[in-house]
């Protein structure tokens, strides 16, 4: 006979993080906001009941905080936290020190590149800057698959810069190819549509 005790084996901790939220979609993380947010007002119409520091209520409320943390920075590039914190302190100004009232902007992600300006493709010949405007709007086809599977704000701001590459490689070609000014191209596209021809 054995007098060997055997004990439970210890439960699995949850971690309330952030970095715990990052893994869910949008979707899931709005759906957990809204059941606790539901949840938290069934607490609050129970007289019964109240909600106490880490009790199941407040836990969940912490959790929620993630969730629109994470949701906040997917879809600004910024920190929610910070964010309100700079919103908190510029309306204290404007109450306590007669500053005027801040605008409260929600900043928004930058992109990872910058347009290039149109003088970058002058040096291009009519193939290469027909293959410019192709790879800059095959980054925009990738990136767009890229941006729905991880709703990124920089991802889609850069995406927006690849496509004002791609527009701008293929505007100069079409006038390139059209004469070279913008007369010469209404008046190849006014001979083309048949506006005007009689």
């Amino acid at each position: 006979m054995s007098n060997v005790l055997n004990f439970p084996e210890p439960a699995e901790i949850e971690v309330i993080s952030e970095e715990a939220f990052r893994k869910y979609t949008d979707a899931a993380l709005l759906l957990k906001c809204f059941e606790v947010i539901k949840d938290t007002l069934d607490v609050i119409n129970e007289p019964e009941y109240s909600i106490e520091k880490e009790d199941d209520t407040h836990i969940d409320l912490i959790r929620a905080f993630y969730a629109l943390k994470v949701l906040f920075a997917r879809k600004t590039g910024h920190d929610a936290a910070v964010v309100a914190q700079d919103h908190w302190e510029a309306i204290g100004r404007h109450l306590l020190e007669g500053a005027p009232y801040p605008d409260q902007l929600i900043p928004i992600a930058g992109a990872f590149i910058s347009p290039t300006p149109p003088d970058g493709y002058s040096h291009l010949g009519n193939l290469e800057l027909a293959c410019a405007a192709y790879n800059a709007s095959d980054k925009v086809r990738l990136g767009t698959n890229a941006t729905l599977s991880a709703d990124n704000a920089q991802i889609k701001a850069t995406m927006a810069v690849e496509a004002i590459n791609a527009t701008t490689a293929l505007g100069i070609l079409v006038r390139r190819l059209a004469g070279g000014s913008l007369a010469e191209l209404g008046q190849h596209i006014l001979g083309t549509t048949g506006v005007g021809s009689e």
